[in-house]
């Protein structure tokens, strides 16, 4: 009896050990090995230029990220935003992605006409254009447990959309740039979800068309 009790013993003392280390997985005072698919998250984003914050949650729901809010400072220029963060804990990785942008002077339409020489067919273009600027980027980042937290980490690219007007008066052009890479570097801050006000966010835009009228 005496040499069947003895492992027994040895099992229940182990295991008695663990969850008076770390407490039960999960808990404030576990060792991070189970994390919930809810939870609220926030991260710094850096780039060339570039630097900022996100805030967002993910959600039971197939780890889908409800509306999270950003803070992008680029070239001196401060965009905010939206948010959206996918958790896939089977693969322990999360994608981050986020979109944010900086009025310009908004709305704007004008229109030119030129005439034939002969006079019988008159050329209306009417340029609309949207001026903002904006940046949007994603990441994919891989999660890691760092008791008592959940951290992550990734890189992916960003791209900064806005109007450039010529000197020669002609319909503003569309001008993309890719940021790449930028880093994402987060930590989970609770294990609920939050819900975020979502931003109406607009990149810059350029609608030309023209018409022919025959007096």
């Amino acid at each position: 009896m005496k040499f069947t009790l003895l492992p027994l013993l040895l099992v229940v003392s182990s295991i008695g050990s663990v969850f008076g280390f770390g407490g039960a997985p999960g808990g404030p005072f576990s060792n991070g090995q189970y994390f919930p698919n809810d939870g609220t998250f926030t991260a710094v984003v850096r780039g060339l230029n570039l630097v900022g914050t996100v805030t967002f949650s993910t959600t039971t729901t197939g780890g889908n990220g409800s509306s999270g809010i950003s803070t992008i400072y680029y070239n001196g220029a401060t965009f905010t935003g939206n948010t959206q963060g996918s958790y896939n804990p089977q693969a322990s990785s999360m994608v981050v992605n986020f979109q944010a942008d900086s009025e310009g002077q908004g709305q704007q339409t004008y229109s030119a006409s030129t005439q034939t020489p002969a006079g019988t067919t008159i050329s209306t273009e009417t340029v609309t254009y949207f001026d903002a600027q904006s940046l949007d980027g994603v990441a994919q980042c891989k999660m890691s447990n760092a008791f008592p937290n959940q951290i992550f980490k990734g890189t992916g690219e960003a791209n900064f959309r806005q109007l450039v007007f010529p000197a020669s008066g002609a319909a503003p052009e569309l001008n993309v740039v890719q940021i790449s890479p930028i880093s994402v570097s987060g930590v989970r801050l609770s294990n609920t979800a939050t819900n975020f006000t979502s931003s109406d966010v607009r990149p810059p835009s350029v609608n030309e068309y023209s018409t022919l009228t025959t007096p």
